[in-house]
């Protein structure tokens, strides 16, 4: 069995955003298919809710041979320096239930989703919008710009918003080159203006607490990427024409996502709900960005893809050098 750390992990060359997004893609047609399938989530709170939580999140590949498990705890920090979550990937090998290796899972899980928006993207035509709002400027924040800006290739404008505008003029100089490069211009705004029709897509992806988005901020024609918890309310939600999900049932029962908090207590917003692969697999130019209507994407997070970066990763450093990678040996085999 394998231990694969987060620098192994960034040798495999998995973190090059475009190797992410076409496996993420890949996988998304997987689960239209049913051969990439995730079970429901498993919650466990020790103490209050607010104390922070454990999260569970079972799937299997079958086309990749593993099933797997994503373990995770959403720890709120008192140093803010500390992640708030501390995700690992175990994968076990499907035919035979042997256990395989244990990924570190927070560089993993920052790669998802930033790989999970860039589909997004993609399939909702916001690759040809000139101009990208950030709002966050924490670690997914950051994974959201490498991932996005790959797969917009208009892109002339990026804003970052921050309740820290330092942090925002941070993240901004982090990926100076990736910008300049492109030609690409940034700016920070350091209060949240009140209206967002200065940038066609809108990503969310902040630890907020209480919304902070509003149906006031977004217009016709906008793209809006929730990767955050909390960051819309309700009536924002209500007011967009089309919600497209990765997922949508396995939210609705628990998630304390804004999307299925609404779900809850108003069934009937599934009727504006399109799963991406959906649209994948049979595209519909209504749904896609029409200059006329407002779309949002909801990332639920999905433990199938966490495990087939996984794999990837760790297919990756198995068939050229696997001598190279300590193996731990869990047991001896029983004799019969």
């Amino acid at each position: 069995m394998y231990f694969i750390s987060r620098e192994r992990i960034e040798q495999s060359g998995i973190a090059d955003p475009i190797v992410t997004q076409r496996l993420i893609e890949r996988t998304f047609r997987q689960k239209a298919q049913g051969t990439a399938v995730s079970a429901q989530e498993v919650a466990m709170a020790a103490g209050a809710r607010e104390a922070g939580a454990f999260y569970s999140l079972p799937a299997y590949l079958a086309e990749e041979g593993v099933a797997g498990l994503k373990w995770t705890s959403h720890v709120p920090q008192p140093d803010h320096g500390l992640p708030y979550t501390h995700p690992i990937v175990l994968l076990n090998e499907l035919a035979t239930g042997r256990p395989l290796a244990i990924l570190e899972g927070e560089l993993i899980s920052g790669l998802r989703t930033g790989a999970v928006s860039a589909t997004a993207i993609k399939t909702l035509a916001g690759s040809r919008a000139s101009s990208l709002l950030v709002c966050g400027s924490g670690y997914q924040a950051g994974h959201q710009l490498r991932s996005i800006v790959p797969f917009m290739p208009e892109l002339k404008e990026v804003h970052v918003w921050s309740r820290t505008p330092l942090h925002a003029e941070q993240l901004v100089e982090q990926h100076t080159c990736i910008l300049r490069e492109r030609g690409i211009q940034a700016r920070v705004h350091v209060s949240l203006p009140d209206h967002l029709d200065f940038a066609e897509v809108v990503v969310g992806a902040t630890a907020a607490s209480e919304p902070y988005l509003r149906a006031e901020h977004f217009v016709r024609g906008h793209l809006y990427l929730h990767v955050g918890m909390r960051d819309i309310d309700s009536e924002a939600i209500q007011s967009f024409d089309d919600i497209v999900c990765d997922d949508y049932e396995a939210g609705v029962p628990s998630s304390s996502q804004s999307l299925f908090g609404l779900a809850r207590k108003s069934p009937d917003i599934v009727r504006k709900v399109t799963l991406l692969e959906t649209l994948l697999a049979q595209p519909d130019q209504a749904k896609q960005q029409h200059p006329s209507r407002k779309t949002m994407f909801n990332a639920f997070g999905l433990s199938i893809f966490d495990l087939v970066l996984a794999h990837e990763a760790l297919k990756r450093l198995v068939e050229p050098a696997g001598e190279n990678l300590e193996q731990f040996v869990l047991s001896k085999e029983r004799k019969i």
